[in-house]
């Protein structure tokens, strides 16, 4: 009995050392910044793959194309990137303005947190498009790889 007892006791200090980690330390410090760094290495990536250019989307829908490109990937992005640098600006304009260093302080707090909204609210809108995704990609099949029933009566 004593030997399940010290294996719990090490599941449980490996288990609370975890979450003391995962919790405090990665999302609280890690995932803003790791959020930020792949928005602004996925712009760089659209930079260079030219994916905003229109004349080089081949799709049946060329502008819904742009727009979903510029909206979900170029904008979200943008935003996430630049968010860094101007809330930097905000912050110390709040700071200069107020004189009260708690301004700057919680504007920077709010500035390293911003990423996690974005992409959240990035990725709630591309599950919102599913649906419309799945209708476009049917409605462009040629009839006869349709799951259609047609009975000759």
């Amino acid at each position: 009995m004593g030997n399940s007892e010290d294996q719990f006791s090490a599941k449980f200090i490996t288990a609370f050392k975890h979450f003391l980690y995962s919790f405090f330390i990665y999302f609280i410090f890690i995932i803003p910044f790791e959020l930020w760094k792949k928005a602004t290495l996925r712009l760089a990536a659209q930079k260079d793959e030219g994916v905003l250019n229109i004349s080089k989307i081949n799709s049946r829908w060329p502008f819904l194309s742009f727009l979903k490109t510029f909206t979900l990937d170029f904008l979200f992005d943008g935003i996430i990137f630049i968010a860094y640098i101007a809330g930097f600006i905000f912050a110390v304009t709040i700071w200069i303005i107020d004189g009260v260093f708690s301004s700057f302080s919680y504007t920077m707090v709010l500035v390293y947190f911003s990423p996690i909204a974005f992409s959240l609210t990035r990725d709630i809108i591309q599950i919102a498009i599913l649906p419309f995704k799945k209708f476009m990609s049917w409605v462009s099949k040629p009839a006869q790889f349709m799951d259609l029933e047609i009975k000759n009566k």
